[in-house]
């Protein structure tokens, strides 16, 4: 289980690995004609996913299952569902306190994965990435029928990220 902090570490670490495999394989970087990235970065288990910068707020709407249950995900899924379609701007302000006050109670799953989604999927590109050191090899399937390219756990990143920081 992991509270907002740590996700917050795991996220920034994931997002340095990412960055470390973009560098090696230029073709991940840039944007396609149509806006959109050629690759982003997930937090994903099998009942859904979202993105790597996603806010409490679009978690709990996104991906729920991400958020261990309990008062603070139940109290923010209710006042996120009754929130009106146009809020006026007080409403959007006792939101964010809401939002501030209770997010940091939010537990999250730390199974979740950090995964390379693909806007513009390259197969070679995909198989050279699965054996790749960069990515976690035991839980990337290992074949030419998968384009499932996983870095690693949210766990693994906030842990490896706080033993760098230990003196």
């Amino acid at each position: 289980m992991l509270n907002h902090d740590q996700l917050q570490v795991g996220v920034a670490a994931a997002k340095r690995q990412f960055d470390l495999i973009q560098n090696k394989y230029p073709d991940l970087k840039g944007r396609l004609p149509n806006g959109q990235l050629v690759s982003l970065l997930v937090m994903s288990l099998p009942g859904g996913q979202t993105g790597i910068d996603s806010s409490p707020a679009q978690i709990l709407n996104e991906f729920p299952a991400m958020v261990f249950d309990g008062v603070a995900k139940t109290n923010l899924r209710n006042i996120l569902s009754g929130q009106p379609e146009k809020p006026t701007a007080s409403e959007t302000k006792q939101l964010n306190k809401d939002l501030e006050q209770m997010s940091p109670q939010l537990k999250y799953n730390e199974k979740c994965q950090v995964e390379i989604r693909f806007n513009d999927l390259k197969f070679d590109l995909v198989w050279k990435l699965q054996a790749d050191d960069l990515v976690d090899r035991n839980l990337t399937p290992q074949t030419k029928a998968s384009i499932n390219i996983v870095l690693g756990t949210l766990a693994q990143f906030a842990n490896l990220d706080q033993q760098k920081n230990k003196p």
